[in-house]
């Protein structure tokens, strides 16, 4: 499936006239013709809607259409895939996020790329953090509830996940593993099932982002009973920390989606991109609605992503080690 973002003709002007264009391996300025995205994420989830807020600006700074082509599947992992093995011009991009990066070669071991050699950081876009969700009329009012209902009832309490080794199933072993209970693990082919069958009740929790935490909150239909990170969420402000209940485990994990290249691009088109995306996500109306949207903008020049998806990629296989959760 392709999405094309379209720009005025006046726009390639302005950026030659800008000077910031790079040049590609035969010596052409880069960008001569439209770029492809590879999403890993199916059409209006967290993923694709982050990437939307970047696609159209980008598209008018470089002079060039971006289009989107659509690999859902795996965790995000399909789509990397692809990407890592697509010709290194620059004329294919793909958004990763941490679970696919940095946690997958932890989890999964037949990935068939190697993120740390097959890809190229370009620049992280946005984070957020994680949440834990019950339904609204559910008798756990609080985490501690659900801790409660988990011990008095060994093996009752079920969390869906988007698929096994993603982000929310470390961190639901990880909240089970320091509250010394037994959460069991439910997952699904992507959050929107999970979802359903936590408003359905087929679940008793659900671990997501705050991308689709949040507008279920807004409705009224469900109850955020913790999130992951060091400080509370700016869109959830009454739902404390897991840390704040006990569980310090889940401090660091988050989520983060990040624009990538294939590996061998050159450092001028990266250096390009980087720029270029980095005065978006500094503008007033980026800020704006992607806190809407529950995303947090993050700063980072491609050096400084590289060195985060190392770091990440360590610190992931480490609290995996801890949960006892075995890789495929």
């Amino acid at each position: 499936m392709k999405l094309v973002i379209r720009v005025a003709g006046l726009a390639i002007g302005l950026a030659a006239l800008s000077g910031s264009w790079a040049q590609a391996p035969d010596g052409k300025a880069y960008p001569t013709k439209p770029v492809r995205l590879v999403v890993p994420y199916a059409a209006g989830g967290g993923g694709d809607a982050v990437f939307r807020l970047v696609t159209e600006p980008l598209a008018a700074r470089l002079g060039q259409p971006l289009y989107f082509d659509y690999r859902a599947g795996a965790g995000g992992t399909i789509g990397l895939n692809l990407l890592s093995k697509a010709e290194a011009d620059g004329y294919s991009l793909g958004v990763g996020s941490s679970d696919a990066v940095a946690l997958a070669p932890n989890y999964h071991a037949r990935l068939g790329y190697d993120p740390q050699k097959d890809l190229l950081p370009i620049a992280i876009v946005a984070e957020m953090p994680l949440v834990l969700l019950v339904r609204a009329d559910s008798p756990a009012k609080s985490y501690k509830d659900l801790v409660k209902m988990a011990a008095d009832k060994p093996g009752s309490v079920t969390y869906g996940t988007p698929g096994s080794g993603s982000a929310s199933h470390i961190m639901g072993a990880l909240l089970a593993s320091g509250s010394g209970v037994e959460f069991t693990h439910i997952p699904y082919k992507g959050t929107a099932p999970a979802i359903q069958d936590l408003l359905g009740g087929q679940v008793t929790t659900i671990i997501t982002s705050g991308f689709d935490a949040v507008p279920l909150d807004k409705a009224g239909r469900v109850r955020a009973l913790a999130v992951s990170g060091t400080q509370r969420y700016a869109l959830l402000p009454k739902t404390p920390t897991a840390k704040e209940q006990g569980v310090d485990l889940v401090d660091e994990l988050k989520v983060w989606f990040g624009v990538f290249a294939p590996a061998g691009v050159s450092k001028a088109i990266v250096g390009r991109l980087a720029r270029e995306i980095d005065q978006i996500i500094s503008t007033e109306q980026f800020r704006t609605r992607s806190a809407e949207l529950g995303f947090v903008p993050i700063h980072t020049t491609p050096e400084q992503f590289q060195q985060r998806v190392q770091e990440d990629t360590t610190r992931l296989a480490a609290l995996v080690r801890r949960t006892g959760v075995k890789p495929d």
